[in-house]
């Protein structure tokens, strides 16, 4: 517990611990012993109250990984760790110990009455967005995005599998470019339906839709900030699909990038179009702008967007609440408190801001 050394040292420095029998004086002050004691839990009460819930970050999900894996942080015993499916999936094969103490996609959902959190989204380059000589072309690339998140919102993710074992039929190679390989995502998706949290182009919510998220998540909407192919100003009449990638595209790896893998080449090289990042580097590729399309979280995406004189737009909703709290058995009592050594990830990115937003921190 994060406050037991405090609450010992007030305890000791005020002369209420090891003291042993008082001597005929301590009569005459006991009032100001208790005076003291009453003081030293009002502060160690403030202290844990003020206390966040999230202790340390890193900086990507998949360094959640090796924390998961060992149950410790920095040498410390580790409570509890916010983490998203896929990474959960393969390590709770290696440490029998974890267990989701809480869909944090769900307990957001029905503290703010929503579907979930507007996570991971696809943005549009604003010059392509209004170029109408680009406009079947860029048709055919959502055509097949949809397509491809369609697959993984199955239970099966079968052509999304397909296209992992066509770029490499090693599962290691597969998860250096991906973050994750074609057995864990199968593994997630037959573990119940869509546990990674992916969201059809039929769901994608309108402005009063993404309204509800304003509050919580301290950021706002409107309407300027989406695409003109967004599926509620936009409904495409073509059935065209690209099937060869014919645009620069970044995205983090992790699950996001799962809606990409149909475009991978089957060897990297410096001129491939699609390019995955850690989570950490993905605020550059706004700031450079050159990307036809960039995968990010929805609300820093937005600001990244308007910092950058507006230079992309949110044309497609990714996933909505992909994020776990997971439990490594470490917690005696197996209640989840400000108390806990808890550690998150990507500080200040949608993840971290949807947990403050459950737990008020």
């Amino acid at each position: 517990m994060k406050n037991k050394l405090l609450s010992i040292f007030l305890l000791v420095s005020l002369g209420l611990v090891g003291c042993g029998k008082t001597s005929s004086s301590s009569s005459s002050s006991s009032s100001t012993t208790s005076s003291n004691s009453q003081e030293s839990q009002a502060v160690s009460t403030t202290e844990k109250e003020k206390a966040p819930y999230i202790d340390a970050y890193v900086s990507s999900v998949s360094e959640t990984a090796a924390i998961m894996k060992t149950g410790k942080f920095g040498g410390k015993d580790v409570d509890y760790v916010v983490s998203s499916y896929p990474v959960i999936f393969k390590m709770m094969k290696e440490n029998t110990n974890l267990k989701v103490k809480e869909n944090l996609g769900k307990k957001f959902g029905e503290k703010f009455s929503t579907e979930g959190f507007p996570q991971a989204a696809l943005f549009i380059k604003t010059t392509l967005d209004s170029d109408e000589t680009k406009k079947a072309e860029v048709e055919s690339f959502l055509n097949t995005f949809d397509s491809n998140v369609n697959d993984l919102i199955s239970n099966s993710a079968t052509e999304t599998v397909k296209a992992l074992n066509a770029y490499s039929a090693d599962p290691n190679i597969q998860a250096k470019k991906f973050g994750f390989a074609a057995p864990i995502l199968k593994g997630c998706q037959n573990n119940g339906g869509n546990l990674l949290a992916f969201i059809g182009k039929d769901k994608n919510p309108n402005i009063e839709g993404f309204n509800k998220f304003a509050e919580p998540l301290k950021t706002s909407f409107t309407e300027a900030s989406l695409s003109n192919f967004y599926p509620t100003k936009f409904t495409s009449t073509s059935e065209t699909k690209m099937t060869e990638l014919a645009y620069k595209v970044s995205c983090p790896s992790g699950a996001p990038a799962a809606t990409l893998a149909s475009f991978a080449q089957t060897s990297d090289n410096e001129n491939e179009k699609l390019n995955l990042y850690q989570a950490s580097e993905m605020a550059s590729r706004f700031a450079k702008g050159e990307d036809d399309f960039i995968i990010f979280d929805s609300v820093n995406g937005l600001k990244l967007s308007k910092k950058n004189n507006n230079n992309y737009k949110l044309v497609r909703m990714v996933t909505f609440g992909n994020l776990y709290l997971i439990s490594t058995g470490h917690d005696t009592d197996d209640t989840f408190s400000r108390d806990d050594y808890t550690i998150g990830y990507g500080e200040g990115l949608l993840p971290d801001l949807a947990f403050k937003a459950i737990y008020n921190d």
